[in-house]
């Protein structure tokens, strides 16, 4: 198996594990809380269901598009900025100890993720052009 297909396919269960984990988020907000050790209000159930909300979204966006096998560049580039602003905003609400330091695990699996994002859409680009610089190469 070649690196573009190895990365494609962790990429198809970084898109799940979005998937199911925002569907998670949204009906058991709680449950996510207490697992990160925030505290736990209607508010901060609020907040984090409607996190989920985007999760959902975002990891769908994401699956759909790798299972099209179309390259959709601004679908890579944008659910890639996902990935590292959950991990970037995590990374603040653990240094405000709005989250206890188990929240960092979860950030950087987002950060993990948002850059093998970026990998494969430079590998994938790249994969699709090489065919089109050799044929420009012919009619040089």
């Amino acid at each position: 198996m070649n690196f573009e297909k190895l990365l494609y396919w962790v990429l198809v269960l970084i898109s799940v594990s979005t998937l199911i984990s925002g569907i998670v988020q949204i009906f058991a907000p709680a449950f996510i809380l207490g697992l990160i050790s925030a505290e736990i209000t209607a508010a901060t159930k609020q907040c984090f269901a409607t996190i989920g909300m985007f999760m959902f979204l975002f990891g769908g966006m994401l699956l759909q598009v790798l299972l099209s096998r179309q390259m959709v560049a601004p679908v890579f580039v944008w659910a890639g900025l996902q990935k590292v602003g959950a991990f970037i905003a995590v990374g603040i609400g653990v240094m405000d100890h709005v989250f206890g330091p188990t929240a960092m695990l979860v950030a950087s699996f987002d950060l993990l993720s948002g850059i093998l994002i970026f990998v494969y859409m430079k590998v994938a680009a790249t994969a699709t052009t090489a065919p089109l610089r050799a044929a420009e190469r012919t009619l040089q």
